[in-house]
């Protein structure tokens, strides 16, 4: 025995109960797997406090934050969705949205779209179609960001380098108004 197992067998008074017999032997590996097991769960527990160390726990953080992770998605790339979310204050401004990607360590620039208008465009301005007002780009200016799979902060079954910038187009994604469409650039 080992473990609760044996702590339980001390419990028991020294001349009424024989914890070498068989049955009773058997029912105190059972409670004491049972009590190992749910302190192992609660070590987990009190590592998911913040969702640095959540490990397994992740999924019921992106579900707090209402995050959708894509399948293929990367343990370390899900971890900065969620902290990105937690860091969010609110705001749609152009400075806030460039703001919030500088936390995360994008350089971007937004481009409001307008459509060609007679008396305000001028001779080579692109032509747009009218409801191009509900467009902005956002021009991530870095390569794109790549995760190498690292001991420690990866789980079995990820690729070993997973490139994109899901990260940043999840999250203005989903801070974006409604009613436009965002277009991501990205410049290497």
């Amino acid at each position: 025995m080992a473990g609760h197992a044996e702590l339980l067998a001390l419990l028991l008074p020294p001349v009424s109960y024989a914890p070498t017999g068989s049955v009773l032997r058997a029912e105190l590996l059972a409670e004491g797997q049972a009590l190992d097991t749910s302190l192992t769960s609660a070590d987990h527990i009190q590592g998911a406090i913040t969702p640095f160390f959540a490990e397994q726990l992740l999924p019921d953080w992106e579900r707090v934050c209402g995050i959708t992770p894509p399948a293929d998605a990367a343990y370390q790339q899900r971890l900065q969705a969620v902290l990105a979310k937690l860091a969010e204050t609110g705001g749609l401004s152009i400075p806030y949205f460039t703001r919030l990607a500088s936390s995360l360590g994008y350089t971007i620039t937004i481009a409001e779209l307008e459509p060609f208008r007679a008396g305000v465009s001028h001779a080579g301005d692109p032509l747009y179609v009218e409801d191009i007002q509900w467009v902005w780009q956002v021009v991530v200016a870095s390569q794109s960001r790549s995760y190498l799979f690292r001991a420690g902060q990866s789980v079995a079954g990820e690729r070993l380098t997973s490139f994109g910038d899901p990260v940043i187009e999840s999250v203005i994604g989903d801070l974006k108004p409604a009613h436009t469409f965002v277009y991501f650039a990205y410049q290497g």
